[in-house]
C-alpha cells in the first residue's frame, strides 16, 4: 500500500509538456519553450550517470546525435546533480549534448519523472514534440530505436537505424544543432566560507537571513543563533516564508544540501544567493542549542 502510494507516474502521451528553465553544464540557459515550432526535443531525466545502464543510455543516445539532429530533434540530459559534477560526468563520457541542472530536482517532479520524497531524476526518457505535447513516456532506460522512432514519427518519415547514416528524402543537410542563442542565464550561487557570512550577517542594517537547511534533529543539536530553519526538502515550496527571495546564506553541515537549496533560488530567478562552504563543521561563531523557542 505504501509502495502504491509513492509511486509517480510519468506524463503520459499527449499531454502538454511543462516550462522547463534550466542551466546546463557549461552555463547555458536552455527553456523548452524555445524549441516550439522549431525542434523536436528528447529529454532523458536521471538518477545517476555513473549507473552503467544510464551511461550506456547516455553514450547510444550522443552515437546517434546525428540522426535525431536530422529528425529535427535536439538532446538533453536532466539530473539533479550540479553543473560541475555534470559537466565531469560530460567528459567522462564523452558527451556532446548537455547536461542540465535541476535543482532539488523540482521540474522533474513537474514531469512526474521524480522520487516522490527524496529530490532526485527518475530515469525517464521523454520525446516532446515541435507543438510542445509529449510524443514518448518511458520509465527506465528504453532502446535508442524507441526514441528514434518517436521522434521519426513526429516528422513522417520512417526511423533511421541506430549507428546508420541518416538519408533524408529532400536531399537536404542534416538540420545543424540548433540550440537558438541563450539569454542571460540565472545568477550564480556565490561560495563563501563560515567568517565571510558571520561578517555579513553582522553588517549594520544587513539585508541577509541566514537559512540552516539540516533535519531537525541537527539544527536543534548545533546551530547558529541567527539562523532560520528550513529543511533542504521543504524549500521549494517554503521558500516565500522567507519574506525575500534575495540576499540569502545557506548553510548545511558541510556545504553540500546548502549548495543544492541555493541553486533552487539562483534556478527561480533569485540573486546575492550565497552558499557556506565548510558548513556548520566550519561555523567558528556563536552557536546554540536545544529545542527552537524553548
Amino acid at each position: 500500500m505504501i509502495r502504491e502510494l509513492l509511486r509517480f507516474s510519468p506524463l503520459s502521451e499527449g499531454s502538454l509538456a511543462p516550462a522547463l528553465s534550466l542551466t546546463a553544464d557549461e552555463g547555458t540557459w536552455i527553456k523548452l519553450r524555445d524549441f516550439e515550432g522549431h525542434l523536436n526535443v528528447v529529454l532523458y531525466f536521471f538518477k545517476d550517470g555513473e549507473i552503467p545502464e544510464t551511461a550506456r543510455l547516455l553514450r547510444d543516445l550522443n552515437a546517434n546525435r546525428q540522426q535525431f539532429e536530422a529528425l529535427e530533434t535536439a538532446i538533453f540530459g536532466v539530473c539533479a546533480k550540479r553543473t560541475d559534477q555534470l559537466r565531469a560526468l560530460r567528459d567522462a563520457l564523452g558527451l556532446d549534448f548537455y547536461l542540465i541542472y535541476d535543482p532539488l530536482a523540482v521540474t522533474s517532479r513537474s514531469f512526474g519523472a521524480s522520487g516522490r520524497v527524496r529530490p532526485y531524476c527518475k530515469d525517464t526518457v521523454f520525446v516532446i514534440g515541435k507543438d510542445q505535447h509529449v510524443a514518448f513516456s518511458e520509465r527506465g532506460q528504453p532502446t535508442v530505436e524507441q526514441v528514434l522512432s518517436a521522434a521519426a514519427n513526429l516528422q513522417g518519415v520512417i526511423a533511421p537505424d541506430a549507428d546508420q547514416a541518416v538519408d533524408t528524402s529532400a536531399g537536404d543537410e542534416p538540420t545543424k544543432s540548433a540550440i537558438r542563442e541563450p539569454g542571460t542565464g540565472p545568477a550564480r550561487v556565490i561560495e563563501i566560507d563560515p567568517t565571510k557570512a558571520e561578517e555579513m550577517l553582522d553588517e549594520e542594517d544587513s539585508l541577509y537571513i541566514l537559512v540552516d537547511v539540516r533535519t531537525v534533529s541537527e539544527f536543534e543539536s548545533d546551530r547558529s543563533p541567527q539562523a532560520i530553519h528550513m529543511p533542504v526538502d521543504e524549500v521549494t515550496h517554503r521558500y516565500h516564508e522567507l519574506g525575500q527571495t534575495d540576499h540569502l546564506i545557506f548553510v548545511c553541515q558541510s556545504g553540500g544540501r546548502s549548495a543544492q537549496a541555493a541553486e533552487f533560488m539562483c534556478s527561480i530567478g533569485s540573486s546575492e544567493i550565497y552558499n557556506v562552504i565548510g558548513g556548520m563543521s566550519s561555523w567558528e561563531g556563536d552557536r546554540e542549542s536545544g529545542p527552537v523557542g524553548g
